[in-house]
Order: C-alpha cells, then sequence, then structure tokens
C-alpha cells in the first residue's frame, strides 16, 4: 500500500491521465470534424435512401438520419440520382465512422467509379469509401458472388450483399439470410424511378384493306408501361433484323417525337406523350413505328425495341415475340412475314355506259394482278390467274357471278352500286364498288305503218 504514496507512482499516474485524456480529446474532435463535414457536403435535403444494412463484424450501418430522428444533430442521408443512377451522400455506422457513396479517386480496380444503379438491371455497381481508414475501407457492390446487391425496380428494396476486404461482408436485406428475416426485420430501401416496359408487341398490323397500297408496308405496334405515376416516355431505339439476323435498320436512341428525323418515325401524338396518369396500362401509351421502303415482299423480320422516360430510366431491349402476327400470321413466334407482292387492282368496263331500267349490261373485266416473280408489275387477269365473284344490287339479275364477262339487268332505276371482287393463286383479294347510274325504263312504242 505504501507504494501508491511515492512520487513516482504519482508520476505515471499523472502520465497516464494525460495521454488518455488526449487520446479521448482526438477521437472526439475527428467525430465532431467528420460530422460537420458530413453536415455541409451531405447528399441533399431529399435524401431517398434509407433504412439499415448489416455486418457481423461492425454492425448496423444506417443510411439515413430520418432513420434514428438524428437529423437534428447530424444530418446525413444517400442519395441516388434519378437520371444517371450515380449514388451520393455518406452512410454511418457507431462503429466505423462515415462511408462515403461517391469517392472520386483511389479505387483499388475496376470499375474506376462511386456506386452507381442501373434502372434496367437493377444491378449496383462501383464502390463506396470507409473513410476513416485511409487508403484502405473499399466496399464493392458488384462481383464474382453470387448475390451481389442490386435494387428491385418495383419496391425499391435492396437485396444482396456488398464486400470490403477490410469488414467482410454486408447484408442489404434481412431476406439474404436463411431462414429468411429469421431474426431482425431490415433492409436499405430507395425512392427510385422505377424503369419503364415494352409490352403488347404487335406486327404487321397491316390488313388487306391497307395492303392493297402497299403489300410490303409495316406497323411494328407496341405499348409503353411505366408504373411512376407522372412518368413518360423521352426517347426509343428500336431494331429490325431479317431472320437470319441481317440488319435492315438500328434507330439508335430516338429523340425529338414533335419533329424526330426521317428515320425515327414514332409521332408524339400517339405515343409517349406526357400523360399525368403516366403509362400504366396496356393501351395508354401506344406507340406505331410504320416500316416502308426498309422492308421486302416475302420476307420474314425479327424486331426489338427499348424505352425511355423522362427520367431517362431504360427499359431492356425487347424482342417481338408474339403468335399469331395480326395479319398475314407466319405462325413463328420471333418474326413477322411481308405479303408476297402486291394486291390486285380490280377494274372493268360496261356497255351500254347509262343503261335503262330493264336493260341488259355486258360488263368486262380489266382487272390487273401481282405475282411473286415480280411482285409490283401487274399483269391482266385470265382464268389461270384470277378468280371473280361479281355482286350486283338485290333488285337486278345476272346470268354468271364468277366470269370475266357477266350480264347483268338493273331492275331499279337510279345510283346502282356492283361489287367485283378479284382473288389471286395466293388467295390475295381487293373488293371495289362500281356505280351504275341506271336512267328510268324506257317508254313502250309500236311500229305502225305510214299513211
Amino acid at each position: 500500500m505504501k507504494d501508491y504514496f511515492k512520487v513516482k507512482t504519482w508520476l505515471i499516474t499523472i502520465v497516464m491521465f494525460v495521454v488518455a485524456f488526449g487520446l479521448s480529446f482526438i477521437i472526439v474532435y475527428f467525430e465532431v470534424g467528420i460530422k460537420d463535414k458530413i453536415k455541409i457536403t451531405r447528399a441533399s435535403d431529399n435524401d431517398n435512401v434509407s433504412g439499415y444494412a448489416w455486418s457481423s463484424n461492425i454492425g448496423w450501418i444506417s443510411f439515413n438520419c430520418t432513420n434514428d430522428a438524428s437529423c437534428n444533430s447530424s444530418n446525413y442521408g444517400v442519395k441516388i440520382d434519378l437520371i444517371s443512377g450515380d449514388f451520393s451522400g455518406y452512410a454511418w455506422s457507431s462503429n466505423i465512422g462515415w462511408i462515403d457513396f461517391a469517392p472520386t479517386s483511389g479505387f483499388p480496380e475496376a470499375p474506376n467509379s462511386g456506386a452507381h444503379y442501373d434502372s434496367a438491371t437493377g444491378a449496383v455497381t462501383g464502390w463506396a469509401k470507409i473513410l476513416s481508414m485511409g487508403d484502405d475501407g473499399w466496399i464493392k457492390f458488384n462481383g464474382t458472388w453470387t448475390t451481389p446487391v442490386v435494387i428491385s425496380s418495383t419496391t425499391g428494396d435492396f437485396s444482396g450483399y456488398a464486400w470490403s476486404s477490410d469488414v467482410g461482408w454486408i447484408s442489404f436485406n434481412c431476406s439474404n439470410e436463411d431462414p429468411p428475416c429469421s431474426g431482425t426485420n431490415y433492409k436499405v430501401i430507395a425512392e427510385i424511378n422505377n424503369a419503364p416496359t415494352v409490352s403488347n408487341m404487335t406486327a404487321p398490323n397491316w390488313s388487306y384493306v391497307q395492303a392493297q397500297n402497299n403489300a410490303k408496308y409495316a406497323k411494328l405496334s407496341f405499348d409503353f408501361i411505366d408504373p411512376d405515376s407522372g412518368s413518360y416516355g423521352s426517347k426509343y431505339r428500336l431494331i429490325v433484323k431479317k431472320s437470319d439476323d441481317s440488319s435492315v435498320i438500328d434507330t439508335g436512341e430516338c429523340t425529338g417525337y414533335v419533329a424526330p428525323p426521317n428515320y425515327c418515325k414514332i409521332d408524339n401524338s400517339i405515343c409517349m406523350k406526357n400523360n399525368p396518369a403516366g403509362c400504366l396500362n396496356p393501351g395508354d401509351c401506344t406507340c406505331q413505328y410504320p416500316l416502308d421502303a426498309e422492308l421486302e415482299y416475302n420476307t420474314s423480320y425479327k424486331w426489338l425495341v427499348q424505352v425511355w422516360d423522362n427520367n431517362n430510366a431504360y427499359s431492356t431491349l425487347t424482342q417481338y415475340n408474339t403468335n399469331p402476327d395480326t395479319d398475314n400470321d407466319d405462325q413463328t413466334i420471333l418474326t413477322f412475314t411481308t405479303y408476297k407482292h402486291e394486291f390486285p387492282d380490280p377494274n372493268a368496263t360496261w356497255f351500254p355506259t347509262s343503261p335503262s331500267q330493264g336493260e341488259k349490261v355486258k360488263f368486262t373485266d380489266t382487272s390487273k394482278i401481282y405475282e411473286s416473280n415480280d411482285p409490283d408489275f401487274a399483269v391482266s387477269c385470265n382464268s389461270d390467274r384470277c378468280d371473280w365473284l361479281w355482286t350486283p344490287p338485290v333488285s337486278a339479275t345476272i346470268d354468271d357471278t364468277a366470269t370475266s364477262t357477266p350480264t347483268i339487268t338493273f331492275n331499279t332505276a337510279g345510283l346502282n352500286t356492283v361489287k367485283l371482287k378479284i382473288t389471286d393463286v395466293d388467295g390475295y383479294y381487293t373488293e371495289i364498288n362500281i356505280p351504275i347510274d341506271v336512267n328510268s325504263k324506257l317508254p313502250k312504242w309500236k311500229e305502225v305503218k305510214p299513211e
């Protein structure tokens, strides 16, 4: 007991006290200094990431001061930019301090960037940095492990693990555990812009009636769907390929819907307009891309489309995969096929040209048809190439409805309409209406001997 009263003992005690006090002061100063820095350089006043991640080595990591109502003393948070997908701001751990989500240099390996969110795939890539660890303390979000960090496009929930060689695995959702969420129910969540999607892809949307003007024309139609209220389309990319995958057209990222470039043909009046309610249901924002000069006769085509919303979130490149096709079905789900050639061009002459009621009228077909060996060159109809179907008015009589030269008697004066349908050997048909102006019945006459 006497040793406690020796001068040497007292000096040792005083020195230890001073050292301990000095270390405590340095630690407090460092922590307060960093917190003051975060107050100045926090992500923003509307940080959109919150919740907790968990590490068995360092404990809880808080992504937003609103988690524990500590914003008055330390206003911090993490934000994902809805347009670029880049993270910014800071998370906090009571054991390791601040974690910077937008470091700019010193990365240990590729990718050489801070944390980044890809709205199309949901993947989080890049790095965060534990500031208290000097040149070390790097956290990687995506790598060769089976469950890297991703964000759900529908819920905004994070899942998966990040890795740090200094602190080990960091779990972003208790659903990662086995069994899931068996202990504390935790997760990190982001109020993010959801990526739009494409649905209801149809082709060629070109009926027999429409094909009578241009048989190789097509309209590629799809629905732009965005789950975010008030979101709307800002650009699109459309790719058309032949069935052998040789390229026909790749529009690139098309913008400017009011007056798009010639190759970007979607009309803003029918597609991707600023719908205050968003494009939540198929048909809300239907888009049509017309093809004409790009196509050939009797050819199968694949097509893919990708869309962007007004926050630059984008869909995956979605392939046409529909059966049956809307018109001219080729019974193959990945392609649509154009018509073999142009459609018939029906026409006829008749005599007399101004018939009277009850008078016989002789019709002569002058129709033209097209064949696969020369799909846009017209040839005259004959019995080997064409089938005729004449349909007179109900009150008229006809001697043969399936000949090229029928005789029709009109029994009603006024405008009478004769329908002519021409069908070629491939079953392509066109119908026309022929208006005949029939005079009143001729007066009866009797031949008499002159006096």
